[in-house]
């Protein structure tokens, strides 16, 4: 007998292009307890996942300083927590990361910590952050200083 529950749904994904697609993007991340206010289009990449009836399940994002990022806005639909939507959309994030010749992506994370560490990232204290990451909004204005702040070198 097969237990077809454990099957994972077929999952799509594509950049944010438009306001109305970051609309969404924003929606989603509100409703998953994350800030968003902040986000926009511009020297950034940001990854909405849909699945099969075209609901939107999963994020990421990356922004851009020079060849550091920052990545952000991470987020599963509950119901597709535990299925390795996360990891595939962090990998999505780094392959995208290569490509750009990212050298360094940094994080903050109140929450996650122990799974991005599983990926690869390590603690790194605030003051070791180059200053062009720590001005960005999210490092300055929008996480508490209780968030932790973690880093994957690329190269």
């Amino acid at each position: 007998m097969f237990n077809f529950t454990c099957v994972k749904e077929f999952i799509v994904h594509h950049p944010v292009a438009t306001e109305k697609e970051l609309d969404m993007l924003q929606a989603f991340l509100v409703s998953n307890q994350l800030p968003a206010h902040d986000l926009t289009l511009n020297n950034n990449l940001l990854l909405v996942y849909f699945n099969t009836h075209e609901n939107l399940v999963g994020s990421g994002g990356l922004e851009f300083y020079d060849d550091l990022a920052l990545l952000r806005s991470l987020a599963v639909s509950p119901e597709l927590r535990g299925q390795q939507l996360g990891k595939e959309i962090v990998a999505d994030l780094l392959k995208a990361a290569h490509e750009k010749n990212i050298s360094e992506v940094y994080l903050l994370t109140q929450t996650a910590s122990f799974f991005f560490q599983k990926l690869g990232f390590k603690p790194v204290s605030r003051e070791q952050v180059p200053h062009a990451i720590q001005k960005s909004s999210e490092f300055a204005n929008v996480c508490p200083a209780s968030a932790e702040v973690l880093v994957l070198k690329l190269k």
